[in-house]
């Protein structure tokens, strides 16, 4: 196993629960730390394609995840009344797997906390690391708890915000404010919503996307000043302002917006590091890596690939870890920047619709094109990491 036999996975999101269970099913002794002092996973839903799917396919709980969420192969774009300008069928899965599956955030979590303990994964909550001490056959880690330990390798996957990235870089490379927000809303999803929704409006979009039976979320991305800060008892009042031009059930939604509503409100700060990942020890991935807009659904998807390759890559016939971790950096740079690029992309071109002219214009765009650029993305994504 390239002399690594013990793991540090700081962060418990879906990249480092990834990573740490595809090291620990490999005989690799792992402790998972993760700051927050309980899962209470804020957030509303995540759309798994089937490159994610195919990851927990490996790892051995993907039918739990497909008995759990939601099961789809297609998504339509329409405009602000829900008129129909583009359906495209996805060209991602197989005979075993679906193009899609959505389920809430809290859900995939628990089925991932699941899957790394039963790997034997060590879980310690409310702890992060205070100091890292990178050495030649070892990382030296003191907690902030008091405690200090030692490992052949430290996996930071602690996000945007992440603690262990600077490690690496300082602050030479940080996420930027990008000049729109996303806002988020679980709300009953009727019969018909039965895939991932976009609808095109005139200096905004919005969609929705189903998580189960009975449970859809709505979502909505337009510009935002880059400090943007809501009180929380303001957020109906502001969520409903946005949502004014759109029919449907986005308009029944923005109706039902109140004080009990779960609204998530983000600022979108894109970031991709440039590679390698990695410095002696010490590698990162997931959102301490790259951070995307959500137009391709990739976010959770791109961590959960990281965590796996960087397990298979380090523990690869016994290759020399400064080799495996550059083989992982190499491959996975490749592939995010072609994500964040593409994404990056859509978010600039629908976000530059401001009038009803332009709407036009988009409308005869998106009819002809939609579902051939999605179609180019997913060959690439379907194809095998």
């Amino acid at each position: 196993m390239g002399g690594v036999r013990r793991v540090l996975i700081v962060g418990g999101g879906v990249g480092g629960l990834t990573a740490a269970t595809s090291f620990a099913q490999r005989g690799v002794d792992v402790v998972l730390i993760e700051r927050q002092p309980s899962f209470d996973i804020p957030g509303v839903g995540l759309g798994q394609p089937a490159n994610a799917l195919r990851v927990y396919q490996s790892l051995g709980f993907l039918d739990e995840i497909l008995q759990t969420g939601f099961s789809y192969d297609r998504m339509h774009i329409f405009d602000a009344s829900r008129k129909l300008i583009a359906e495209h069928v996805f060209l991602l899965g197989d005979e075993t797997l679906p193009a899609f599956c959505a389920l809430s955030r809290l859900d995939l979590h628990r089925i991932l906390l699941r899957a790394a303990e039963q790997a034997g994964v060590e879980v310690r909550l409310g702890v992060t690391a205070a100091k890292i001490q990178d050495e030649p056959d070892k990382v030296s880690v003191q907690f902030s708890n008091g405690e200090s330990d030692t490992f052949d390798l430290l996996a930071g996957f602690d996000g945007i915000r992440s603690t262990t990235r600077p490690h690496l870089v300082g602050t030479a490379f940080v996420p930027r404010p990008s000049g729109y927000g996303a806002w988020r809303v679980q709300a009953p999803r009727p019969d018909y919503v039965r895939g991932m929704e976009f609808l095109q409006g005139i200096g905004s979009k919005t969609g929705g996307m189903p998580l189960n039976n009975d449970l859809m979320y709505v979502f909505h991305i337009r510009p935002e000043a880059p400090d943007a800060w809501f009180a929380e008892k303001d957020l109906p009042d502001l969520f409903r302002e946005r949502l004014s031009q759109y029919g449907g059930y986005v308009a029944e939604v923005s109706a039902s917006l109140d004080a009990n509503s779960d609204i998530v409100y983000s600022p979108m700060e894109p970031l991709l590091m440039p590679w390698p990942w990695h410095r002696g020890r010490v590698v990162i991935g997931g959102d301490a890596a790259h951070t995307f807009p959500p137009h391709l659904t990739q976010g959770a998807a791109m961590a959960a690939e990281d965590g796996y390759v960087l397990a298979r890559e380090v523990l690869r016939n016994d290759t020399p870890l400064a080799e495996g971790l550059m083989r992982y950096s190499r491959d996975r740079y490749a592939r995010c920047a072609f994500v964040y690029t593409f994404s990056r992309q859509w978010l600039d071109d629908e976000q530059s619709v401001r009038t009803a002219e332009q709407m036009e214009v988009a409308r005869a765009e998106l009819a002809m094109n939609a579902s051939a650029r999605i179609a180019a993305s997913d060959r690439i994504l379907n194809s095998p990491i």
